[in-house]
């Protein structure tokens, strides 16, 4: 049973109870723009907070995202297909969307190593996709898509390459990588990422 921790969700529980419309372990799909991600309601977290419930969720990939009751059917659906529905109507009013379908690499180069404070393989990788256009995630950034400059301090490759990791860790190239490319929104915030995953704070679409 979940546990209240707003302690301010006491007061009212007499006239009206917030209900749980979310069970722990449940599978659900948080839209994100073009994006659809499959998530598992949390069994150790929920909370009230003004007129709506919170619910922690838990990724595939081990990070933490959280919803509430107003958001089912707008944000958080409990069926997949009412989700992917949810993503076409973001795409039929957006334009400036890459589909990870889409993207199609000419050559990639990829490196990983195993990083010592937990075990977990850390992996980044280039893509060339073309009229210097490159598809970049190195090991600390989001997926996004720049450049190729014509000065050295601005060549892709070469800002790839001074990542820290390359020096402290040792990263062994991949032969064969096969990327998980992302859906890529156009960039509001100038800089020499041109497009960038939808968790990327300046990823307008």
């Amino acid at each position: 049973m979940y546990e209240q921790l707003d302690l301010f969700s006491y007061v009212n529980l007499s006239k009206t109870e917030i209900p749980y419309l979310l069970t722990p372990g449940q599978e659900i799909y948080i839209v994100d723009k073009a994006d659809v991600e499959k998530m598992i309601v949390d069994g150790e977290r929920t909370w009230i907070c003004g007129n709506s419930r919170y619910y922690r969720l838990r990724k595939e990939c081990g990070t933490y995202d959280v919803t509430n009751n107003d958001e089912i059917g707008e944000r958080a659906f409990l069926d997949y297909e009412d989700a992917r529905n949810k993503a076409y109507e973001y795409l039929r009013s957006h334009i400036d969307i890459i589909l990870a379908e889409d993207i199609k690499p000419l050559n990639i180069v990829a490196c990983s190593y195993v990083r010592k404070c937990d075990n977990r393989t850390m992996t980044a990788f280039y893509c060339d996709l073309g009229e210097d256009m490159y598809y970049i995630k190195e090991f600390m950034t989001f997926h996004h898509i720049c450049k190729n400059g014509k000065k050295k301090k601005e060549n892709a490759i070469d800002k790839f390459m001074e990542q820290q990791e390359f020096k402290y860790e040792n990263p062994q190239e991949i032969q064969g990588y096969v990327p998980h490319f992302k859906n890529m929104y156009k960039c509001a915030k100038p800089s020499d990422w041109i497009y960038a995953e939808h968790r990327y704070a300046y990823a307008v679409g």
